[in-house]
This record gives structure tokens, sequence and C-alpha cells, in this order.
């Protein structure tokens, strides 16, 4: 050891001759073990403080100034700071008889450092109050970021159910009659989703059941289900399979509706498609192949009469091809061509026609998928209805089919469908109708518990044939509120407004308000 070094750490320690540094070098480093040294001090690194690498028994565990030569305080010589490069161990003289450690020879990583791993790889990142896990070892339910409820898990499908039971008024106006009533009407609803690799099943479905508890009126039940699977063939070729199940009564304002009947006709749909899309570079085509079973039960007039609808029971095969050109990711032009045909269970119906027809449509558009504030598409086209019977004029109709929803900020949506559809008829001299329909529906967040959504829908028919009669028109408001009490339970109200007009017949006007209870699962 040099001369200079020699001095410092007489000075440093006390010692006052030179032998007695010389019997403090024989106390080596490797008398104490690096967690004895660590445990000196608070901070379990080994030193003083920040800027203190010697120390004493007397001084350890506190902070002091750095030590200099000679009592000079103006020096400003470099500090003497031991390396950790260095392997030669760094002796300290001896006080009151203890041998006290002054540095640590080849310094180990820093202990803080050591510790901040092992909470990274923990995932308990310095955490003192980690939560204490479960008896049983079972995970914790994790908290859907949409703060919706968290289902129901069932092997690989998650099952969402809701519960919606309310108690509704409502008020029908007929021209010069007028009818009232109060009942109660359940709504069960749910999806069940998929949680696969690979591929994807969706399947959602909701059914309505309605007990009028005093007043007269037709009760309204409804059902519908409709499952979706998506397939990944390979990275350009996807498949699409859909199964779906409809019920509904046709509403007493329905050009086909039986008049004065206390319970109109229940209509059942069943649908099926199967379909398949390549991606080619910037090119996407589908072919799709439809099937449709309608069925028409029976309708009820008020002194007990029953009038049959099998001579309506359809069943409806069809194809139908896109090609689309992808632009950008967030505009894809299409152009779309159908064909289907539609044959009755009953080739000659009730009044003497057959309505058995093919139905040609082509369509041109754009979609717009261009993420959480702009989504869908919308598209121009024509139909054409080629009915067997000579008797009966074809229908033909300009058709704008489209969706589109905007979200102008958070917590706001809104969402507007465009639909033309050709509709059949049961009227003699009268071939069916044309009809559009447009909807606007607004959803706004009030509050982080309560959603607001106001709807307005309004439709024409046009109907089409030698003994057609005026159009009609349907306009309607609807508003609902959802306060959500918790993340399974909220309170609903809403009311709704809807009134038809067709020239030479009577105006019909429906008002009903309602409150309830939402539980989700």
């Amino acid at each position: 050891m040099s001369g200079v070094a020699l001095a410092a750490i007489m000075l440093l320690g006390g010692f006052g001759t030179p032998a007695n540094a010389q019997s403090a070098s024989s106390s080596s480093l490797y008398d104490m073990s690096s967690a004895e040294i660590r445990d000196n001090t608070d901070d379990g690194t080994g030193f003083d403080g920040a800027d203190s690498y010697f120390g004493t028994a007397s001084t350890a565990g506190s902070s002091s100034a750095r030590p200099t030569l000679g009592g000079n305080t103006d020096d400003t010589s470099p500090p003497l700071v031991p390396s950790y490069d260095d392997d030669t161990a760094i002796t300290a003289a001896e006080t009151g008889g203890e041998d006290i450690v002054a540095a640590e020879p080849s310094r180990s990583p820093s202990v803080d450092a050591a510790l901040a791993e092992q909470d990274r790889e923990e995932n308990g990142f310095g955490r003192q109050n980690l939560p204490i896990s479960s008896v049983d070892g079972r995970q914790t339910a994790s908290v859907p970021e949409d703060g919706r409820a968290t289902g129901i898990r069932l092997g690989t499908f998650l099952l969402r159910p809701t519960l919606t039971q309310k108690i509704a008024h409502e008020n029908q106006r007929d021209g010069s009659t007028s009818t009232s009533r109060t009942f109660s009407e359940t709504t069960l609803e749910g999806s069940l989703e998929s949680d696969w690799a690979r591929h994807k099943l969706t399947v959602t479905g909701s059914g309505t059941f309605q007990k009028n508890i005093s007043g007269e009126g037709q009760e309204e039940p409804s059902a519908s289900v409709d499952a979706l699977l998506d397939l990944d063939f390979t990275e350009t070729v996807s498949g699409q399979l859909t199964a779906g199940y409809d019920f509904s009564r046709e509403d007493r304002t329905d050009p086909n509706a039986i008049a004065n009947a206390t319970a109109q006709a229940g209509v059942h749909i069943l649908s099926a498609t199967a379909g398949l899309t390549k991606r080619l570079g910037s090119l996407r085509g589908t072919a799709t192949a439809e099937v449709s079973r309608k069925l028409f039960g029976d309708a009820e007039l008020a002194n007990g009469t029953v009038i049959s609808g099998d001579d309506r029971n359809t069943l409806t095969t069809g194809i139908r091809g896109r090609i689309g050109y992808e632009l950008s990711p967030a505009l894809v032009p299409f152009v779309e061509a159908s064909l289907a045909r539609t044959r009755y269970d009953q080739t000659i119906d009730n009044t003497g026609t057959e309505r058995s027809a093919t139905t040609y449509g082509l369509r041109a558009g754009v979609e717009l998928p261009v993420g959480e504030k702009l989504s869908g598409e919308i598209s121009a086209g024509y139909l054409l209805r080629d009915i067997d019977d000579a008797a009966l004029d074809d229908i033909d109709a300009f058709s704008i089919d489209g969706s589109l929803a905007w979200s102008p900020m958070r917590g706001t949506t809104l969402t507007a469908a465009l639909s033309t559809a050709l509709e059949e008829s049961t009227t003699v001299g009268q071939s069916g109708s044309v009809v559009h329909l447009l909807s606007l529906e607004l959803e706004q967040e009030l509050r982080e518990s309560v959603i607001a959504r106001l709807t307005g829908t309004a439709a024409l028919r046009k109907f089409e044939g030698t003994s057609a009669p005026d159009n009609q028109t349907r306009l309607g408001l609807a508003a609902e509120v959802d306060w959500s009490i918790n993340r399974y339970l909220s309170l609903v109200a809403d009311a709704g407004y809807e009134r038809t007009t067709q020239p030479g017949a009577d105006d019909s006007d429906t008002a009903r308000v309602g409150l309830g209870l939402r539980v989700r699962r």
C-alpha cells in the first residue's frame, strides 16, 4: 500500500502512529459478511450517507460531511472515493477494540436495484400492502373496462343475460274508437360469445311477454334468436354461417292485417345464410347463399271466428354477390347483385291469384370502417319484383340502404339507418308495396350511471297495383332513460308515441309509458 493511502487512513481513523495503522490493516474486510455490512445503516447499503464512505462505530447509521485531509475545508482536490473496481480491501483502524470495515471490495449490484427487479418480476412494483389471496387460491374476477356486468363463464363461452320487468300503460285510437290497457311486460335478453383462438361464435336472443292487467287491447309478444359463426380458413379466405328465428304479431295498421280482429296473425320467420369471402390484394369478393321460411298463424275475430293464414306461407331462396376495392382501410367502394325466388306453399291463394315471384337487385355503395368515430355503409340501387301472375303489375323501386354510427364526442352516439323493402299483398288487385324506412337514434351519457336514448322513425309505404290505395305514412318518437344503480341493477323509464295516416282511412295513434327494473349478469 502506498504511503499516501496509509496516511489518509491514519488521519481519517484517528490514529497517531503508523504502527497503529499497520495493526489496523490486519483486520480484513472478510471478517464481516456483506449482510452485516448492509445492516450497519438504515438504508441497507453499508454506507452512512450519500457522501460518506467511511465511518466509525459511533457514527454508523448517521450522515456526515465528507472528511478532508488536515482539517482543510477549502480543499478542492478530488474526494477520496474508493473505486468499486479495486479488488484490494480497504481497511480501517481499530477504535475501542472493534474492527470497523470501511468499504466493500468488488461491490455487487445495488441492493435496491435487485429488490426493484424482484418486484417487477412479481408485479408488485415495491408495494408493501399486497392483497391477501383467497383461502382456496381462486383468482379474483376481473372487472370489465366498459362497466358492463361480468357475465357467466360457461366453458369457452361467456353468457351475458339481462332481465327487464316493466309496468306500462298504453292508449290506442283508431278514428273515433279508442282503447287503453295497463299491462306487465317481461323481456329476457342475452348474448353468448365464444372465446376461441381462431373462429368465433356469437349468439344473441330476446323474448318479450305481455300480460294485460286491466283494460282492453292486443297483447304483443315477440321473440328472436340469431347466431353468427365466423370462420377463418386462411389469411385471405374467411366464411360466415348465420341462422335466425323471429316471431311477432302483425300490427293493426299493417296493410295485410285483418280488420276488427282481436288478435292479429303471428308471423314466424326462420332464416339461414352461408357466405365465403376472398381477399386478393386490394380486391375482396363475397358470395352468399340465403334461405328463408315465413309462416303465418291464425287471426281471431271478436265473435271467436278464426281466419287461417296458411295461404300466405312462403319459402325464399337466393344468392348474393359483392365485389369491393379497398382504396384505403377506411374507404371501400363496392357493387352488389342479388337474385331471389319466392314460392308460396299454396300456388293459387284464396283470392285466386298466383303470387310467387322472382326478385332482382343491384346496388353500389361504399363501406366506411373508419373506427370508433364513424363506421357503417351506404348504398343506392334498384329493385324489381317479377310476379308470376300476369294480371298483377310488377313492383320496382329505387333503393337507398345503409347504416352509419357517428360518435362526435365521448358518451354521445348518433345512429342512422335507411332501408328499402318490397312487400307482398293479400288484397285482390294489389301487387304489394314499396316501403322506405328511416330511423335515427341519439344516445347520450348524461352521467356515468345515467344513459338517455331518443329514437325517431319515419316510414313511407307506397302501394302498387290496379286497385292500390293511397300512400301510407307512419311517424314515431320514443325516449328511454336507464339509471344504473350498480353494475347489475338499473331503473328504466320509457315513453313513446306513434301516428299512422293514410288518405281515405282513419288515422291511428298509439301512446305508451312504462317504468321498470333491469337486472344484468
